[in-house]
């Protein structure tokens, strides 16, 4: 299991008492979140938003990749053109 890398200017914060449809507020401190997407490799990152077993919520890079092997089970196995239905 890979280490947690916490997003670096970006705060959650829930507040039980909001509607039903406020999942959460985010707070962006705009220089620190600058400096933390220019340390990143990626043109898209995805940011979980969750919650510590304390009841405070964070947002933590998803730092997942798939494996070439697994990749290649998402593609299937390529058909030869003699064997096509149609």
């Amino acid at each position: 299991m890979t280490d947690k890398v916490f997003v670096n200017g970006m705060v959650v914060k829930r507040n039980d008492n909001a509607p039903e449809y406020v999942l959460a507020n985010l707070s962006i401190k705009r220089t620190d979140l600058i400096e933390f997407l220019r340390q990143q490799d990626s043109d898209w990152l995805n940011v979980a938003l969750k919650r510590a077993k304390s009841g405070k919520c964070y947002a933590e890079l998803d730092t997942w990749k798939p494996t070439e092997k697994l990749a290649d089970v998402a593609r299937g196995p390529a058909a030869p053109d003699d064997e096509i239905p149609f």
